[in-house]
């Protein structure tokens, strides 16, 4: 079992980053700190593996790191932050961090940590994921699996208990992908936005349970979070309201669990907001706000086939249109990197002319297929937005990683030939990407000029000489 000594000020993200080992299958017993005294005692009984925010209130990140390089050097040590530039990032790995990773990247922990502790005893190394074989059509499977992951909500929101709140009435009334918060206790209620925000659930909140009600007669949220048992009963006497999911939040001492789920309530949470069991519940409610959210997008889109492009398989212009906007509000508000990379093939007029529009189309296909290879399945997304013109969107992903990711891409179109009817064609493309900075306020005009600086970083490497990455100027 590995021993954790964990830097963090908030009990429920060390609760998190702990849960995201142990359902990896490493089993790890902690102890959290927030104070140098309390890390310079914890470190002396020698933990295998520090995990570190970068600021805790009163005692920095690197203050930690050259504590532990110093008295105990042989201790991994990896930054798990909310918020860690790149250059903070650089300056701590020239400072002796073994790793550094935001918060949002809990997934990746895993393997960073079995990569640090190979070989050790005790330590399961993670199964090899299983080879696929290229001639089954799994690329384009794979191309248009995100896009289809709608469709797929789709048919199983009927089936699943999780969304016993959202079935009938929203196929013809979308909700809204937010929760609701009205929330007497102060204390509670922070605690509750502070865990809501870092599931990256948007929230809004109700002054009382008159303002709660004229919300939910509005519109429909996918959630509604309240510990007032006059609100719930409200709440299911309105047709909207009824469609809700209705979490009663109990105080530790509170006896009203059954009379809430009498009043209409789906499931009664615990006001501390920790534990084995409120883990598992909040990771149901964050299935209902993605249930949510996937409903009000195909119910927008009408068909989802709609938006994938025939010919290539990855997204159409009216998917990127859509599915763009949302991208840049969505990394506006959880303040993450969000990264855009536009790409055009090198002459392909060329092609067309001197081998025919049915080479030209092979041609995009295999395009789309290169682009759509080595991209972060269910994150990363690729679109065709104009003839021979396609956009890969990257979020949670800066500058620097965006360059690393292009310049990728674009060796993997030119370091082989494409296949056509009468021969291989050598094919190559010019890219241009921009990236979102953090601190930007999502403006009107955001999203249209982040795709003009990507766009624009695109003729300078086609002006350049093509077969190249140009950056655009950064956003915000």
């Amino acid at each position: 079992m590995l021993r954790l000594l964990i830097i963090e000020d908030d009990e429920s993200e060390a609760e998190l980053t702990l849960r995201s080992l142990s359902a990896a299958g490493l089993p790890c017993a902690f102890e959290r700190v927030g104070t140098e005294g309390e890390f310079r005692s914890a470190l002396a009984k020698t933990p295998d593996l520090i995990l570190s925010d970068s600021n805790v209130p009163g005692f920095d990140g690197m203050a930690a790191l050259t504590i532990a390089k110093a008295e105990h050097p042989a201790i991994p040590f990896i930054f798990v932050s909310g918020h860690m530039s790149d250059s903070a990032m650089r300056r701590a790995r020239a400072s002796g961090a073994t790793d550094c990773i935001s918060k949002s990247e809990l997934p990746r922990l895993p393997r960073i940590v079995r990569t640090v502790f190979d070989g050790r005893d005790g330590i399961p190394k993670e199964e090899p994921a299983a080879e696929e074989s290229p001639d089954e059509g799994s690329i384009v499977e794979k191309s248009a699996q995100y896009l289809l992951q709608r469709q797929e909500v789709l048919q199983q929101v009927d089936e699943s208990p999780a969304a016993a709140g959202l079935s009938g009435l929203l196929r013809r009334t979308p909700p809204s992908p937010t929760a609701l918060l009205m929330i007497e206790s102060a204390a509670t209620r922070e605690r509750y936005l502070k865990v809501l925000k870092m599931a990256d659930v948007a929230t809004e909140i109700a002054a009382d349970t008159p303002d709660a009600l004229l919300r939910l007669t509005e519109k429909i949220h996918a959630l509604l979070f309240t510990d007032r048992l006059d609100l719930i009963s409200g709440a299911r006497q309105l047709q909207a309201g009824s469609a809700t999911h209705v979490v009663f939040v109990a105080s530790p001492d509170s006896d009203a669990r059954s009379e809430a789920l009498r009043a209409g309530a789906n499931d009664v949470m615990s006001g501390e907001a920790r534990g084995e069991q409120f883990w598992a519940q909040l990771t149901v409610a964050r299935r209902i706000v993605s249930f949510a959210d996937s409903l009000r997008s195909a119910v927008t889109d009408n068909q989802l086939l709609s938006t994938i492009d025939e010919l290539t398989r990855v997204g159409n212009r009216r998917y990127f249109d859509h599915q763009w906007a949302r991208e840049v509000t969505r990394a506006v508000r959880s303040q993450r990197p969000l990264s855009l990379v536009i790409c055009d093939i090198d002459h392909f007029k060329a092609i067309n002319d001197q081998y025919g529009h049915a080479a030209g189309d092979a041609v995009l296909t295999e395009f789309g297929e290169r682009l759509t290879q080595g991209l972060r399945l269910g994150e990363d997304w690729v679109a065709r937005i104009g003839g021979e013109e396609f956009a890969v969107v990257l979020p949670e992903t800066g500058r620097f990683q965006a360059l690393a990711i292009a310049e990728r891409l674009r060796e993997r179109v030119s370091q082989s030939p494409f296949t056509s009817a009468t021969q291989p064609l050598s094919v190559t493309a010019s890219f241009g990407f921009c990236s979102l900075k953090r601190s930007v306020t999502n403006t009107p005009g955001l999203k249209d000029s982040l795709l003009l600086a990507a766009d624009a970083a695109l003729y300078d490497s086609k002006r350049s000489g093509r077969n190249r990455v140009t950056e655009g100027r950064a956003v915000g």
